[in-house]
């Protein structure tokens, strides 16, 4: 029975978090979910973009006749 004691006493139970390591805790989940979400989306645009450009040139909009 000591060695069970002696392991219970080795490790400390973590201390309870206070409002601002949650607060902190939240924030910094939210702020890691956005900068996923916005490197996703930049991959997405990014593959979209490569794959418009190696189609080949894009067409040069019409130009407007100016009348003088």
């Amino acid at each position: 029975m000591a060695a069970k004691d002696k392991a219970k006493s080795l490790f400390r139970d973590p201390a309870p978090m206070t409002a601002m390591d949650r607060t902190t805790f939240e924030a910094r989940q939210i702020i890691d979910e956005q900068n996923q979400r916005r490197a996703e989306l930049t991959a997405s645009l990014r593959a979209q973009r490569l794959a418009r450009d190696a189609a080949g040139p894009a067409k040069a909009p019409a130009r407007r006749k100016t009348t003088k």
